[in-house]
């Protein structure tokens, strides 16, 4: 099952020193407006509650979605169509506890010039 991202109500985190909005559930591509860009986490193997890994999706150890308006970086895996970036949950993530819309996001973060581009898939 995913969401509309347009109806979620986001938590603000700071990952990889970018603000981004988490969620802990699957979103519906579709529904993330042009500029946005949207990728899993991936939980650590013992289930402690750590985000350990960013990529283009999660199969295994889903731990939620962010949408972020700045792009990450990712290193594509040679054996499926899918990258990811290792993350170290101490450093390189941070709750700000803040409630976020998307669209409380976009007018924020978003530069008007973005959001009139193509959305990437």
């Amino acid at each position: 099952m995913t969401i509309d991202a347009r109806k979620e109500r986001f938590e603000l985190v700071e990952v990889l020193g970018h603000p981004m909005l988490f969620t802990g559930l699957r979103v519906d591509r579709s529904t993330v407006p042009k500029g946005l860009y949207l990728y899993e986490v991936r939980n650590d193997d013992d289930q402690c509650g750590l985000p350990v890994e960013i990529g283009r999706w999660v199969m295994v150890n889903h731990w939620g979605t962010l949408l972020s308006a700045t792009p990450i970086e990712l290193e594509p895996n040679k054996y499926n169509n899918n990258a990811y970036q290792s993350i170290d949950p101490e450093k390189d993530w941070n709750y700000t506890g803040e409630p976020c819309t998307m669209q409380t996001y976009i007018d924020k973060y978003l530069p008007k010039k973005e959001r009139e581009k193509p959305r990437e898939r």
